[in-house]
């Protein structure tokens, strides 16, 4: 029964993960159009870090903000967070979201491949199906858009943000092996504390050199709001949640749950006038089809 609840609870935060990643795609495009790069994903970075210490502190206590992992470890886990954090705004500031949605269905794919060659593991059973229907589903997801009468484009920044799940996957695996008894709250502090200093010190270079401009020359308060809650929804309290799936579930059946991103987003778009059309529900619900079927498996194997 233990397994079981850890199990419901994994499924539980990849919903999480799926609805805050969700809302974090638009929103991030939008505060494109007023910060510049490297500030934005700094500024980002470090209200999530703040949550997650105020989050580890209340439950935990004060020893849990300490590191357990040593110097070198402690860089690299935060050079790879920060790396994805980077590479993927990147990618999405040069590039069409209806595109980006459409290639994003293969990241199931690109975090697949890395898991076998980084860790050589072999994939649980109904693995093959599950990625099959998620991907799926994901095509049907865009194709309401890519075939419909409005105007796609390909600005290439959707491949870069499709190898960007390479850094996220890399990540993911050392977040998991690295440490020794930490919670997974703790660890998704310490890789955000870490990159939090990577994308600080950057920026700074940056704004020194005058390649970039200063974040605190923005002062709508409502983009400034936006800001920060989808920081601490997708970048701290989402990193936790993934870090629980991909611990319970392994960082390959994890990804699968990447793929209801775009089901998410269309759902918060709703909030703001749009409304589904029959490929994005169809596509959605075929894709959670993938997710539950891998899910329903495990739990079968659990019950044994």
């Amino acid at each position: 029964m233990r397994d079981r609840g850890h199990l419901l609870g994994a499924f539980a935060a990849m919903v999480f993960v799926g609805a805050s990643w969700g809302a974090n795609l638009p929103v991030t495009k939008v505060m494109l159009s007023h910060f510049d790069l490297m500030p934005m994903a700094a500024l980002r970075t470090v209200a999530a870090t703040a949550s997650l210490a105020l989050l580890l502190w209340m439950i935990e206590g004060r020893r849990a903000l300490r590191m357990d992992i040593d110097l070198g470890r402690f860089l690299l886990l935060g050079l790879m967070m920060s790396s994805f954090f980077a590479v993927y705004a990147f990618g999405l500031q040069y590039s069409n979201p209806i595109t980006v949605a459409a290639v994003q269905v293969a990241g199931p794919l690109v975090a697949s491949v890395t898991v076998r060659l980084v860790t050589g593991l072999h994939f649980d059973p109904g693995f093959g199906v599950a990625l099959a229907l998620t991907v799926l589903g994901g095509f049907i997801l865009s194709a309401g858009s890519l075939f419909g009468t409005g105007s796609v484009t390909f600005g290439g920044g959707e491949i870069i943000v499709l190898l960007s799940n390479l850094l996220w996957t890399l990540y993911s695996i050392k977040a998991q092996a690295w440490f020794n008894r930490a919670s997974q709250l703790h660890r998704a502090y310490v890789a955000s504390l870490s990159a939090m200093g990577w994308l600080i010190l950057c920026s700074l270079g940056l704004i020194v050199v005058g390649w970039t401009r200063s974040p605190f020359g923005v002062s709508d308060p409502w983009i400034w709001t936006q800001l920060i809650t989808v920081a601490i929804l997708a970048s701290g309290l989402g990193s936790y949640c993934w870090n629980v799936g991909a611990g319970q579930l392994g960082v390959a059946v994890a990804s699968l749950w990447v793929n209801l991103v775009p089901f998410f987003a269309v759902i918060w778009s709703m909030a703001y006038g749009f409304i589904p059309n029959a490929y994005q529900i169809v596509g959605g619900l075929v894709a959670l089809s993938g997710v539950v079927y891998m899910q329903w498996r495990k739990l079968q194997i659990v019950q044994r």
